[in-house]
């Protein structure tokens, strides 16, 4: 039987996360500045020598605890076959935020999620360059390095929006990444900022811990958002795709806030491609 049999995570598997999380955080930090050779898998789409190491230090110490428990990680390998089906599913992202870490800019993150009997349970992101761990599971609270964190409302109605710092990121080519970029320029206008973050996961974790408003992206993996969509959850936040429908089933889309933003997030995102339609007809 799976050391992890029962339907709720306990102690122990967040002590592995966390664990895991920091393990892999040693190997990054040894690297910054370091990666190693590169390996473009798309435009702007990296992966680097050192991540595999962070990924395999990841790895590695979950398996030590748990041997028989299934991966997922965004680095592969990749013939191996994904475990999706597994009881007890792993989520790793090794680097969120890798063209941060190749250029040696030390602003990216760390991201390990359990799914258990199809829900995540556990979440945990790490900042390894500023000691910051950002944690969650289902029956607890969301913390920043032990302490609560809960999403920060700052007025209500249309003075929240126009006074919002709202966070996204770059998809990173085609028809999305075209999107986003008129996007922003909407949303440069009506809100107070709009920042590029460079890791999802900690700009969704930014959301949780009230830093940001909101945090928006077009193109996200299960690896980007696993563990942060707990943690933004746990501090009170929403989280939807962009149609505003729930996350789980978003093709890649996702709108993380404190809740009162949310709909002037996706009215702003969702009035794109209908001024895009209308531009065209035009």
């Amino acid at each position: 039987m799976s050391a992890l049999a029962g339907s709720m995570p306990n102690n122990r598997e967040l002590e592995v996360a966390v664990r895991a999380a920091r393990e892999g955080g040693k190997v990054a930090r040894a690297r910054l500045g370091h990666p190693g050779y590169l390996k473009w898998k798309g435009r702007r789409d990296v992966v680097s020598e050192a991540s595999l190491e962070v990924q395999e230090a990841i790895v590695s110490s979950v398996l030590a605890e748990f041997p028989d428990a299934g991966i997922l990680a965004e680095e592969g390998p990749e013939e191996a076959p994904l475990p999706l089906d597994a009881e007890h599913l792993w989520i790793v992202d090794p680097i969120c935020g890798s063209l941060n870490f190749v250029q040696g800019i030390p602003y990216f993150g760390i991201s390990i999620a359990l799914r258990s009997e199809g829900s995540i349970r556990i979440g945990v992101v790490y900042d390894p360059c500023r000691e910051e761990l950002f944690a969650a599971t289902t029956g607890t609270a969301a913390t920043l390095n032990g302490e609560q964190i809960v999403v920060q409302q700052i007025s209500e109605g249309a003075d929240a929006w126009s006074s919002a710092i709202v966070g996204t990121d770059w998809p990173p080519s085609g028809e999305r990444r075209e999107r986003a970029k008129r996007i922003v320029g909407l949303m440069v206008d009506q809100v107070s900022q709009c920042t590029l973050m460079g890791s999802p996961a900690l700009g969704i974790c930014s959301v949780g811990a009230g830093r940001l408003h909101a945090y928006w992206h077009l193109d996200l993996k299960i690896w980007d958002i696993a563990a942060a969509s707990l943690i933004l959850r746990r501090a009170g936040g929403i989280l939807t795709d962009t149609q505003g429908m729930s996350w789980l089933y978003s093709d890649g889309g996702y709108i993380a806030s404190n809740a009162v933003i949310h709909n002037s997030t996706l009215s702003c995102i969702q009035a794109v491609p209908r001024l895009g339609a209308d531009a065209d007809k035009a």
